[in-house]
């Protein structure tokens, strides 16, 4: 390779990653927009919940981000129970096995994402994601409860904080552990209980 044909591959390769450095600062910027919208949101509806007297559900708090940079998660309770939203870093592109109802093209566009876990098991898989696009629209899918494509201008975030409450409350379950996996231990345990969180459509865990 001569010079110029070096000099040429590093003009394209500084072209290309320019390209995707301004794209992850447009989705940096719509995922930060999100999140404080839609954090607000729930902070604001658990709120009125708790002060309309609904038991068991108002409880929440924000979770600092090891990544720092003043991102944030949220998490909040219902009954003994929790959810987290943890923004995630960096950016891929969307999962076409996951039959989210965006345009195909977009499968191949890079996007943010808020992954939502049920619990705080470190080891559990998120049960529902928020996927952010570079234009500002967004798509929720999980647990048979897709939101169709929106955009965050558009968006009811105070609608939509109470439409996901209302829908985790109804949809996730509890069921006791079968005889064979009730140990001793979380049975003294009082911060431990014996059973098994799931959502519809999961194969039970119990009996």
């Amino acid at each position: 390779m001569d010079s110029a044909d070096r000099q040429e591959a590093i003009e394209i390769l500084n072209t290309m990653m320019r390209q995707r450095e301004q794209t992850r600062a447009v989705l940096e910027e719509a995922l930060r927009d999100f999140s404080t919208r839609l954090f607000a949101a729930l902070e604001q509806t658990l709120t009125e919940i708790a002060q309309a007297g609904v038991p068991g559900l108002g409880k929440y708090r924000r979770l600092a981000h090891p990544a720092g940079g003043g991102r944030e998660g949220f998490q909040m309770f219902i009954e003994d129970w929790s959810i987290i939203f943890i923004p995630l870093l960096g950016f891929a592109r969307p999962n076409p096995l996951d039959e989210a109802r965006i345009p195909s093209v977009q499968f191949k566009e890079p996007c943010a994402r808020i992954a939502v876990f049920l619990a705080d098991n470190p080891q559990g898989n998120a049960f529902y994601d928020f996927l952010i696009l570079q234009d500002g629209s967004w798509f929720a899918w999980g647990y048979g409860w897709p939101r169709q494509q929106s955009d965050i201008e558009s968006t009811d975030f105070e609608a939509l904080a109470l439409e996901l409450i209302v829908s985790f409350t109804k949809d996730i379950f509890k069921t006791w552990y079968t005889r064979s996996n009730t140990l001793l231990t979380a049975a003294l345990d009082a911060k431990k209980r014996c059973y098994a969180f799931g959502l519809p459509g999961e194969e039970p865990q119990g009996i």
